[in-house]
């Protein structure tokens, strides 16, 4: 049976919690730097995890894979936690921890299986070492090797969007903070900004800006994958 909450909708499902917990709750400046602290870091295990997957041809054991099997489900933890901190939604942050392993356990368990029966006995080596999602002290040692394997000619237009995108939500989380704090006023103050009080204003702009830029950079990435697959479909022919 398929699971009600999937690895797909989780994100959603995860902003829209934070978007309405940020009319009730409230965010200090320590959830504020907090927040983004985990966002830049999720941010960048998603850079090197994917700088690093060579998928199905070869187990991926080198860098950030060499303290986690799987760093970009991390990532996906962490940058979640981060709009949950962001939030200032606390009940959010202790639930989420359970609704990542609801959605990604079926997704986790399908994956090993599937890398043991390409790789057996490489992967079950390499299994019994790494820890499966979080690190361990003794995975971290090695941590000056985490870029090892790592080339940016694996990383797409649309992972550099993905990345640009999350940074445009928070700043939208953060904007939904700030116009509850000032009430009607505050969306006044999007549109018309006085000398004494901008920051609405651009946050807003600042959200626009990054928002447009992760969908000019996936909408890019999309069109070079639809050339390189008429490419090859006119090859083979």
């Amino acid at each position: 049976m398929k699971p009600l909450v999937t690895r797909s909708i989780l994100r959603d499902i995860v902003l829209c919690a934070c978007c309405v917990s940020a009319f009730f709750w409230q965010a200090g400046k320590g959830s504020i730097v907090i927040g983004f602290a985990l966002l830049a870091i999720g941010s960048i295990l998603h850079v090197l995890s994917k700088g690093i997957l060579v998928r199905n041809t070869v187990l991926c054991d080198k860098g950030v894979y060499g303290f986690v099997r799987h760093p970009y489900y991390l990532a996906n933890y962490l940058v979640d936690t981060g709009f949950c901190v962001l939030s200032g939604n606390r009940y959010l942050l202790l639930l989420y921890p359970f609704l990542f392993f609801w959605a990604y356990g079926p997704t986790l368990r399908k994956e090993e299986a599937l890398l043991g029966s390409l790789h057996e006995a490489a992967f079950a080596r390499h299994s019994a070492h790494v820890p499966q999602v979080f690190p361990d002290r003794a995975s971290l040692k090695d941590w000056k090797m985490i870029f090892d394997g790592f080339s940016w000619r694996r990383v797409t237009w649309k992972e550099t969007g993905r990345v640009t995108r999350f940074f445009s939500l928070a700043l939208f989380i953060l904007l939904i903070h700030e116009v509850r704090a000032d009430g009607l006023a505050g969306l006044w103050d999007i549109v018309r900004p006085t000398r004494m009080d901008y920051d609405e204003s651009l946050s807003a702009a600042l959200t626009v800006l990054l928002y447009g830029a992760s969908w000019l950079l996936i909408s890019r990435s999309e069109k070079v994958h639809r050339r390189l697959e008429a490419q090859e479909r006119d090859t083979s022919e």
